[in-house]
């Protein structure tokens, strides 16, 4: 019986509990994963990071400085269109694996529970 998460962990609003591998996984497995983890780490990224769609700050959070040009593009893509192309969506789904341990942050923000009897 777990009683409570690891650093690498965390829980969503049904109860999952998410990881490294399950969260890669359902990035292989969904393209509105991609689009929604995408846009989690887009907006991540600064204002002035967004406006120049590329990294400027070293903090750690948004896209790395060799993916922020790129993937800041498909988010505003995204953005605007609704969709990313198909070449655009398996970079994006490339990429995106990651920036698991944002995503996982980005959960435990949103479902900051640190205890679960599984």
């Amino acid at each position: 019986m777990k009683t409570k998460l690891n650093k690498t962990e965390a829980l969503d609003k049904n109860g999952k509990i998410w990881d490294k591998e399950s969260i890669q996984l359902l990035l292989d497995k969904s393209d509105q994963a991609v689009y929604n983890g995408l846009m989690r780490i887009y907006n991540r990224q600064t204002r002035d990071e967004q406006n120049y769609q590329e990294t400027r700050d070293w903090n750690t959070i948004g896209f790395t400085g060799v993916d922020g040009n790129i993937m800041s593009s498909y988010a505003e893509f995204y953005k605007k269109t609704g969709f990313l192309t198909p070449k655009q969506l398996t970079i994006a789904r490339k990429k995106m694996k990651k920036y698991w341990r944002q995503l996982l942050d980005e959960m435990k923000n949103e479902y900051p529970q640190i205890l679960k009897e599984v």
